[in-house]
């Protein structure tokens, strides 16, 4: 057998391990399809429930602490957080374990992790004005953990990292496959750092429905929308660097917003609970204590500059 007869043969292995792999991939994801808990729709369950209530559980404790531990200087701020976490969290579509923290960060900002694990800084608590506005903030995050949004984006992940074996094998045989296997894990990278345009969607629009079954006032949501915009048109630092990091607001999500509105009042829904009296109320230690944080931050960022 001559050199050309046995580079036929590779190519031809590398084609048919390149079918077999793309077939087995194939028959994995059509095993393992499920519906969404909150949407209903049809789609992969790579990572399961009992692997995402794990993982929450394992990450919870180092990321709050990484982001400045719990707040625990006024022990009644987050219990009344978690309170109002648990009235959302109670007609939420998914049984969850769920839990919610305030950490002890200036940074405006909240996240979920996956299995129904949550936290709001109290930055972010500083700048809304009512109980409903807080409803607004955690059954959006409720919804990421409700709808799999973050094992979503894992199993997007891992999707990439099965077609950059098979990207591999086929670029194996030309100069440029080193290339192409980095831009695959390029966007491996990109699709994984922060949720997509549905996911924020989906967050806003059934996050309004949870507040509207709980018994809040969905107009605090749109109102809230509407000041994250402004805020972001500012290019305020701290929320560029929290919240809109993470979830980037816009006129879309605005008038999205004020779509769901109209059709839940069309449904003969009026009022809702605000709340502006019981949260400034359960708020009133964290404000006074605000300007000694304002001096801590101040003092750490000079350092920070070497500035003292």
């Amino acid at each position: 057998m001559n050199y050309d007869q046995i580079r036929i043969l590779d190519v031809l292995n590398s084609k048919a391990c390149l079918k077999f792999l793309s077939l087995s991939f194939l028959s994995v994801l059509l095993l393992t399809c499920s519906t969404n808990p909150v949407t209903g729709q049809r789609e992969l369950g790579l990572v399961s429930a009992q692997q995402e209530v794990a993982l929450g559980e394992q990450h919870y404790g180092p990321t709050t602490q990484s982001q400045g531990g719990e707040y625990e200087v006024d022990p009644g701020l987050s219990e009344y957080v978690n309170q109002v976490g648990q009235r959302l969290a109670a007609v939420s579509d998914r049984d969850l374990p769920y839990e919610f923290v305030v950490i002890n960060s200036s940074v405006p900002n909240a996240w979920a992790l996956p299995g129904g694990k949550l936290a709001i800084n109290r930055g972010l608590l500083l700048e809304l004005n009512n109980e409903a506005e807080l409803a607004a903030v955690l059954g959006h995050e409720i919804v990421h953990a409700a709808a799999r949004h973050g094992a979503q984006a894992m199993e997007r992940g891992m999707l990439l990292q099965g077609a950059m074996v098979a990207t591999a094998i086929a670029a194996s045989d030309t100069q440029y496959a080193g290339l192409i296997v980095g831009g695959a894990q390029l966007g491996a990278q990109l699709v994984s750092q922060r949720y997509g345009r549905d996911a924020e969607r989906e967050a806003d629009a059934y996050g309004i429905r949870y507040m509207v079954e709980a018994g809040y006032n969905p107009e605090a949501a749109v109102s809230l929308q509407e000041t994250f915009v402004r805020l972001s048109e500012g290019r305020n630092l701290g929320w560029l660097e929290g919240l809109f990091a993470s979830h980037p607001p816009s006129m879309e999500r605005v008038e999205n917003n004020r779509a769901l509105l109209q059709e839940i009042r069309a449904q003969g829904f009026t009022g809702g609970d605000l709340g502006a009296e019981r949260y400034q109320s359960n708020l009133a230690f964290l404000r006074e204590t605000k300007p000694a944080y304002d001096a801590f931050d101040e003092a750490l960022t000079l350092a920070q500059n070497d500035r003292i």
